[in-house]
């Protein structure tokens, strides 16, 4: 009897699961929007996938529609769907499109777009960068002394959070610098077109260099916390005193009615909390010590393609000769002069960025213990076999994806997590003093809303980007870096 009630256990959630596709006709299915979370599970696709020609060639057809609506914004990317969470391997997952948009006028569209490959549609932003102030929990607040990456930082002049993503430095002087999501301190949440994709007309009003554009943010103030932050976070703690001292009171007249003294860890937990409450309090005296530093250039722009190799994106002309496609990729960084509550990165973290592959093994490590993270603050992935597809105000973006590792969980990140550090998995490359030797390969820009994946930059790219604007040769910190290494 205890085999067949769990069998009907693991069928119960199996058929849940599936429930949350609902079909929409020409292959396409689209998650219910009335569940909050998401059990579907998702893996990234290998690149020598059988059927990933097949799946890019519904996706290319799909963006040619989406394109063509005006404001529309949304992700496509080829990967494996899992609909058996207790199966092992891969090899008979099926090939699907992963869709996120938030226009629902494409719902009366699919009979345009039919598929293929099943495309899962979800409802939602494709593209949540920077946590908004009024979106960040002020709960368990505190007052950090340094910053480390994984950390969150706050802009006050764009009320916006992202995560530290790594100590910088040059090898002429001791000067720190710190790395970032764009969204940081850009006044936009989203992507501005670099100038060369503006009409004609535009160009010719905007006669300015995008590297230009990128210093206008000089001088930029970040911080951690912020002082509205650390304001929301004293109203809390002073309505949650008013609520722990009446759960106390009447905790206490219970106890005396049936003859027991007064419990001591209410007490404890009173003055725990009043002490929290003073160090709050008090900081907000002296502002000045929250300050982490300063911008010195930022960018968050769609970019277009100058790279001759995304031999991968090219197409057949009429004249049967091979061109490439016209895409575009989106660009999010900030980079930050350091002047207090400085330490170093891990050690173990090389000074120049690796190259990131598809298919790389790769982990990232966000800390911020304020934002809801049931993900937990360590994540493993795996660098999708395809890149994403992001259709933003006709322009099409080819972006690199990470997903989550195989029984690694449903989600490789969540909002909140623009700006984190992507680096190669533990143990996959040689030691340096005792310990795995991991090299920076990426940094992450957005995460489609109840997406599976993350979209970021390889870092390769942004170093590249601060050498041509800031005309510095960066190297990534490490509390070794003045005997060599990496």
């Amino acid at each position: 009897m205890s085999a067949s009630s769990s069998t009907s256990r693991v069928h119960v959630r199996q058929t849940s699961v599936h429930d949350e596709l609902i079909p929409l006709g020409h292959n396409w299915f689209i998650h219910d929007p009335n569940l909050r979370s998401v059990r579907v599970r998702y893996e990234a696709i290998p690149r020598d996938h059988r059927k990933l020609s097949t799946a890019e060639a519904s996706m290319e057809k799909i963006v040619q529609v989406l394109s063509q609506l005006n404001g529309c914004r949304a992700a496509l990317v080829p990967c494996l769907h899992r609909a058996d969470a207790t199966s092992r391997g891969s090899a008979n997952l099926d090939v699907v499109l992963h869709v996120t948009l938030l226009n629902v006028e494409v719902l009366d569209m699919v009979h345009l777009m039919e598929s293929t490959v099943p495309v899962h549609l979800y409802i939602g932003d494709p593209l949540t960068t920077g946590t908004p102030f009024e979106s960040y929990s002020p709960e368990k607040l505190v007052i950090p002394d340094h910053i480390v990456p994984g950390d969150p930082i706050f802009c006050s002049s764009t009320e916006r959070v992202t995560v530290f993503a790594a100590y910088l430095h040059t090898p002429d002087d001791d000067a720190l610098y710190g790395l970032t999501a764009g969204q940081a301190v850009v006044p936009q949440c989203g992507f501005l077109p670099h100038p060369r994709l503006l009409p004609r007309n535009e160009k010719q009003q905007r006669r300015i260099r995008s590297s230009q554009l990128a210093l206008q943010y000089l001088g930029r103030t970040l911080s951690s916390p912020a002082v509205k932050v650390v304001e929301r976070a004293i109203q809390v703690m002073e309505a949650a005193r008013a609520m722990l001292a009446v759960t106390i009171h009447d905790a206490d007249d219970d106890r005396r009615g049936s003859g027991s003294s007064r419990d001591p860890r209410h007490d404890a937990r009173m003055r725990q909390h009043d002490a929290e409450y003073a160090v709050l309090r008090d900081s907000l005296a002296r502002p000045h010590e929250y300050d982490v530093g300063h911008a010195c250039a930022a960018e968050a722009i769609i970019r277009p393609c100058t790279n001759p190799d995304h031999n991968d994106t090219s197409r057949a002309s009429r004249r049967g000769r091979y061109k490439a496609t016209e895409h575009t990729h989106l660009l999010s960084w900030a980079l930050v002069r350091m002047s207090s509550k400085a330490t170093d990165n891990p050690v173990t973290m090389h000074a120049h960025p690796g190259t990131l592959h598809r298919g790389t093994a790769v982990t990232m490590h966000v800390r911020d213990p304020n934002l809801e993270r049931p993900l937990g603050p360590y994540r493993d992935g795996v660098a999708n076999g395809v890149p994403a597809s992001i259709v933003i105000d006709g322009h099409v973006a080819r972006e690199w994806a990470i997903f989550p590792a195989a029984g690694k969980g449903v989600r490789f990140a969540a909002r909140g997590d623009a700006g984190a550090l992507v680096v190669e998995a533990a143990g996959s490359k040689g030691e340096r003093d005792g310990g795995a030797t991991m090299a920076p390969l990426a940094m992450v820009y957005a995460v489609p809303e109840r997406g599976p994946y993350a979209l970021v930059t390889p870092l390769t790219t942004v170093m590249r980007r601060i050498r041509d604007v800031t005309g510095m040769q960066l190297r990534f910190q490490g509390s070794w870096w003045r005997d060599g290494y990496g």
